[in-house]
């Protein structure tokens, strides 16, 4: 009888503890700092602007957006002149749309998907497409 119980009692904590979720449900996937490895055109690989991959961009829970500049060996003299605008924000519209701009701004609207760890932004039209990876 003894037996039974804690068979019941173990079995009770593992359906508790797999009802819970790891993840946080309300997190949205932009969230965090995000470095763009990759650009696409019409699928094909493309040269990225100069200084793209070496700025981070991060995205904040109160959607607010900031970034900075990824300074290494080969980090470009040009991008020392890089100013990072504050007030850009991010909206969530849902079904994988965001919109980014300015508060007071219409703003633009981009399908914003997870491939593997990585972020993908991609134009309404799906043409334009960039890759980031976690930074």
């Amino acid at each position: 009888m003894k037996k039974m119980k804690l068979f019941y009692v173990f079995l009770i904590g593992i359906l508790i503890l797999s009802s819970c979720s790891s993840s946080d449900d309300s997190a949205d996937i932009i969230i965090g700092k995000w470095r763009a490895i990759e650009q696409y055109e019409s699928n094909q690989l493309v040269d990225m602007p100069t200084c793209l991959p070496h700025i981070y961009t991060e995205y904040k829970a109160d959607n607010s957006v900031s970034g900075g500049k990824i300074f290494s060996n080969d980090f470009p003299e040009e991008c020392n002149l890089l100013m990072f605008d504050l007030g850009v924000v991010w909206e969530n519209l849902g079904n994988g749309n965001y919109r980014f701009g300015y508060s007071n701004e219409q703003g633009n609207i981009q399908k914003v998907y997870k491939d593997g760890l990585n972020l993908v932004f991609e134009s309404p039209n799906g043409v334009t497409k960039v890759i980031c990876e976690p930074y």
